[in-house]
């Protein structure tokens, strides 16, 4: 760790005005013509490395990195290492750079790397692209001036845009705003959601109202303004015809996308004065964006919090009120609705034959689904439990009614008959569903089918064959979802299958009443302050010695 020196602002003065501008931060920074040189000068006159500028016992110093170019530090010649500070003015042939110094606090700072949004691919273009004679670059929060005609225009703009609710009405009315203040003939406006990939709503347009996409000058530029929020102008683009400003859409806490405007063939050129009103209207244009996206979460929220309810409200239909009980067979549930999705069912039948039939789900599907796939994977189970067809039939049934396609219908199930007198079993599984047997001595023997079986609704004609168990007397069945396991505490540590399974071996022979409560309890004490965002279902069953 080292205290930081504040930042050091460099900017590059040619005779007709600013020609580029670096922001440095703890690394040294190298002046002359050598491409490499984080502030470079156009002529090759100049040294390679004429000067470096040094970050010392938090402080900025100024060193000559070779002989061959005359360097004078505010007028005197400089011929050794010197303190910069802020306002100092370095003379290298025709060119002076302008040292501004931003102070920081005295804490301790830790060198950081790249931000992981900054590619490899922009930075690369970020240094090959060198700005042209007279261009200005500006940062959000350097002052500008706004002239009193522009005032007024500025309040309307407020006015209409604070009406948008979403993004494509954002852009058209900042497009057309920038061309008609601006007089440009050329614009171009594209946002996204985060602080890094591609844009998710772009448009481009020309003055005559034809679209038109990111010009090449506008591309060169993106490293600039979207990875390092910078503003600018170029008064005369090399090689093409008219002026062009860029800038951030900024957000408070990242950029939300860029602009580009252009003045084509039009002979206009954009001044400083432009430049200070192009950062006011994107700041405007950036406020809104923000507040769009905020209130698009916000409805997005609502209508996810509003699903969930209903499908909460369907399932405690769904749960049976009481639990059918054997002399020899007990059974007890637990269902606890999770906090952000919901998708699990159970039922337990007393079937004609005197057996007891039980099933548990588990749908992962999105949105309104969860609520149709547990209503139906209810009825399908209880139409062929009536029926007493084999649990691989049962699965088939599922499947049928289940498949599309598309594969947004998954559900995780186990389908079982036991004989209460005898702890016979015959079961079917699909997917991930916890299933163990816990003996009398308090150990488990997984029910999981080895191979693992598919989901159902996801493959046309899956395998789920019948498979037998015996649940021996003062044994245990326990079957739970998935939202057992994904629960987590205040540290945000989930519960995990291993540490479940633990709790029930724990409670060996036990009767199924007791296991619930000894589980439950273990339960809430790890997740209390934590997180159950998906639902949590136990359903046990001990055989009565």
């Amino acid at each position: 760790m080292a205290t930081a020196p504040g930042t050091l602002r460099l900017t590059l003065l040619a005779i007709e005005g600013p020609v580029a501008e670096v922001t440095c931060a703890r690394d040294p920074v190298y002046i002359g013509s050598d491409d490499q040189c984080a502030l470079r000068l156009p002529d090759v006159e100049d040294g390679p490395r004429a000067v470096v500028m040094l970050a010392e016992d938090g402080a900025w110093v100024v060193e000559p990195a070779d002989d061959s170019s005359e360097l004078l530090l505010n007028g005197a010649a400089l011929e050794g290492r010197a303190p910069i500070r802020d306002g100092d003015r370095l003379e290298i042939l025709d060119y002076t750079v302008e040292a501004t110094l931003d102070p920081t606090d005295d804490a301790p700072v830790v060198d950081q790397p790249l931000r992981a949004t900054t590619s490899l691919d922009s930075l690369t273009r970020f240094v090959k692209f060198q700005l042209p004679h007279g261009s200005l670059v500006r940062r959000i929060d350097d002052p500008i001036t706004i002239a009193p005609e522009y005032l007024r225009r500025l309040g309307r703009l407020n006015i209409e845009i604070a009406q948008f609710v979403q993004p494509e009405q954002l852009i058209s009315a900042a497009l057309e705003r920038l061309l008609e203040t601006f007089h440009g003939q050329r614009g171009w406006v594209g946002i996204r959601r985060v602080n890094y990939g591609p844009m998710d709503y772009v448009e481009g347009r020309l003055r005559s109202g034809e679209t038109s996409d990111l010009s090449e000058i506008g591309d060169k530029l993106k490293p600039r303004v979207l990875d390092r929020s910078q503003f600018v102008m170029l008064p005369q683009v090399p090689d093409k015809p008219g002026s062009v400003m860029a800038g951030p859409l900024c957000g408070p806490d990242c950029v939300l996308g860029m602009a580009v405007l252009e003045t084509g063939e039009t002979g206009r050129v954009f001044t400083s004065a432009d430049l200070d009103m192009f950062i006011t209207m994107m700041n405007l244009f950036g406020v809104q964006l923000h507040a769009i996206f905020a209130q698009i979460a916000k409805v997005r929220e609502a209508t996810l919090d509003g699903e969930v309810n209903v499908a909460h409200a369907i399932q405690a239909k769904l749960t049976p009120r009481m639990l059918p009980q054997w002399p020899e067979l007990q059974f007890g549930a637990f269902r606890e609705p999770g906090k952000e999705r919901t998708g699990d069912v159970y039922d337990v039948l007393r079937l004609s034959n005197k057996m007891a039939g039980f099933f548990v789900a588990h749908t992962s599907a999105k949105g309104a689904m969860p609520s149709m796939l547990m209503a139906q994977a209810q009825a399908t189970f209880r139409a062929c439990a009536m029926h007493l067809d084999s649990p691989h039939l049962v699965m088939r049934a599922l499947n049928h009614l289940l498949y599309d396609g598309l594969g947004d219908r998954p559900l995780d199930c186990f389908v079982g008959y036991i004989d209460p007198s005898s702890g016979d079993m015959r079961y079917a599984q699909a997917g991930t569903m916890g299933s163990y047997i816990i003996s009398a001595r308090g150990e488990e023997r997984p029910l999981t089918p080895n191979p693992a079986t598919a989901s159902l609704g996801v493959e046309k004609q899956p395998a789920h064959p019948t498979l037998s168990a015996r649940l021996e007397p003062s044994e245990s069945l326990a079957l739970f979802t998935p939202g057992v396991t994904t629960a987590r505490n205040a540290a945000g540590e989930t519960f995990g299958e291993d540490r479940f399974v633990n709790i029930l071996c724990d409670g060996f022979g036990q009767l199924a009443s007791a296991m619930l409560k000894e589980m439950l309890n273990d339960f809430r004490v790890f997740t209390a302050g934590g997180a159950q965002p998906d639902d949590t279902t136990v359903l046990l069953a001990h055989r009565v010695e």
